[in-house]
């Protein structure tokens, strides 16, 4: 049909729900919602004739609430409110609370080789995603974008995943409105109050391919790239990102150094002649439990800080830096300068490499050699080593982690709190391990032990054995040795 008969706004007739799927009939075209959750849709419609048939999508029942009022077709779940207008067959999607999520502004249009059509940008909302970039802010207001992954972000609280194959643009530079260019009208809506909801809610849906990186010999400025496409490809739903440290193998010292300590990060990295850091072995354990939230939950092992920090609007500015799961703020160093500045957000932060503290919400100059990695105050970061596993403890807010055990499929599972004028420390080991609590800047204790186990002070942390603590004053970190054996839950408090 040709491109002017389109021009008439299509006309939404009957509709025929078939469990979580409800095909709309137009008197031009069709369209069709499915359900994937109660939280979730697939949307698809074509401008002219009827829709090319889909692969099944098997999902449990969700119950729709469906009232055909005189001008809208309104589809209820228990989180989502869809409103299809008769007339152009828009689309306006709100959550429970009736507060708007989506908005299409305008219909479908035929544009080039697919459509184009336009969406609400409300005051005050932000956009993330749409792939690998090198901008160093996240925010997509201002921005006309060619999209390498279509998968868009909506702090008003929704994303989105476009499907098929060909170019996808996305046009933010209008004040109150963005242009989307496709295809064809095919997306996936998912519902969420914040970005690791959001996430959460699509972990099941399609594929994101993975993406290359470093496929020429390494410079500074492809470094600054690959660290800034690998954060805004995580931000983008990229869950198994790729790095190739081959491309450096050549580079000045400094450097590969650089290089090493971002690639060593990635779960998919080729070491090529640099190998990886000693930091990543140490974190063999850290990256098995977080494989397993990428494949349970949907989300990165590399937390972009507005996933992590969705409040703070300052942390849409720093695409340079990110969250290693929960627990840990990596800065990395791309220029040869060996300085940078770094954005704390809210919480308390301890270098790791200093043990000094710092208040978040605010930007502070880093300059070292080293990796620059922050942990947050109320975490347990466990470090690997061949002598067994350092347990780093982070107060005063009370922490948890949880250990996947290889041989068993069990977890050990691992705390820490203030208790009162005590602190407790404690190890529900499903394994034979040798561990040692590190409790970083507290005052020195004047008992370590439980009940009626005495835990005894060692005279330097080289003299350190089982059953035995050690303050190191002048870093104001507790250490504590014990070995603990498979099924056994071990207590320690420390009184002052």
């Amino acid at each position: 049909m040709p491109a002017q008969a389109l021009a008439a706004v299509a006309t939404l007739l009957s509709f025929a729900p078939h469990g979580n799927r409800v095909d709309l009939d137009l008197d031009r075209g069709s369209a069709q919602i499915l359900f994937l959750t109660d939280k979730s849709f697939h949307f698809r419609r074509a401008l002219d004739g009827a829709l090319p048939a889909a692969t099944p999508e098997l999902n449990p029942p969700v119950t729709i609430q469906i009232d055909d009022t005189p001008g809208a077709l309104l589809l209820r779940t228990k989180f989502l409110e869809v409103s299809i207008d008769k007339q152009g067959v828009l689309l306006l999607v709100r959550g429970a609370d009736g507060e708007p999520l989506m908005a299409d502004l305008t219909e479908p249009r035929p544009d080039g080789p697919g459509v184009a059509w336009d969406r609400q940008a409300p005051a005050g909302v932000r956009f993330y995603g749409l792939g690998p970039r090198t901008d160093l802010t996240f925010d997509l207001r201002g921005k006309s974008v060619q999209a390498e992954i279509p998968f868009l972000l909506s702090t008003s609280g929704y994303g989105e995943f476009y499907a098929g194959n060909g170019q996808f643009h996305f046009d933010f530079t209008a004040n109150s409105r963005y242009r989307i260019q496709a295809p064809q009208v095919d997306y996936y809506f998912y519902y969420g109050s914040n970005p690791k909801q959001i996430f959460e809610a699509r972990k099941d849906g399609p594929n994101i391919a993975l993406l290359p990186f470093s496929p020429v010999a390494g410079t500074w400025e492809t470094l600054r790239s690959d660290l800034l496409r690998l954060v805004h490809g995580a931000m983008s739903g990229n869950l198994y990102p790729s790095f190739d440290l081959g491309a450096y193998d050549k580079a000045p010292p400094e450097l590969q150094q650089r290089a090493r300590q971002i690639g060593s990060l990635v779960q998919k990295v080729t070491p090529g002649t640099l190998g990886l850091s000693g930091f990543r072995k140490q974190l063999a354990s850290f990256f098995d439990i977080y494989d397993i939230e990428v494949r349970d939950h949907g989300h990165p092992t590399w937390h972009p800080l507005p996933f992590q920090f969705p409040d703070d609007p300052e942390c849409a500015r720093h695409a340079d830096e990110f969250m290693l799961g929960d627990e840990l703020l990596i800065a990395p160093i791309y220029q040869p300068s060996g300085t940078r500045q770094a954005y704390l957000p809210q919480g308390i932060w301890t270098n790791l490499e200093t043990n000094q503290v710092s208040q978040g919400r605010q930007t502070i100059a880093v300059e070292t050699a080293a990796l620059p990695v922050f942990a947050r105050n109320g975490t347990i970061v466990p470090l690997d080593s061949a002598a067994g596993m350092a347990l780093h403890y982070f107060p005063s807010l009370g922490g948890e982690f949880f250990l996947i055990e290889a041989e068993t499929g069990e977890y050990t599972q691992i705390h820490a709190a203030p208790a009162a004028d005590a602190m407790r420390l404690e190890i529900e080991s499903k394994k034979d391990r040798d561990y040692q609590w590190v409790v970083h800047n507290i005052e020195k204790p004047a008992a370590v032990g439980f009940e009626d186990r005495t835990y005894q002070p060692a005279s330097s942390s080289q003299a350190l054995t089982d059953g035995h603590w050690y303050y190191d004053a002048s870093q104001k970190n507790l250490q504590v040795r014990v070995k603990v054996k498979a099924g056994e839950d071990r207590i320690i408090n420390l009184t002052w």
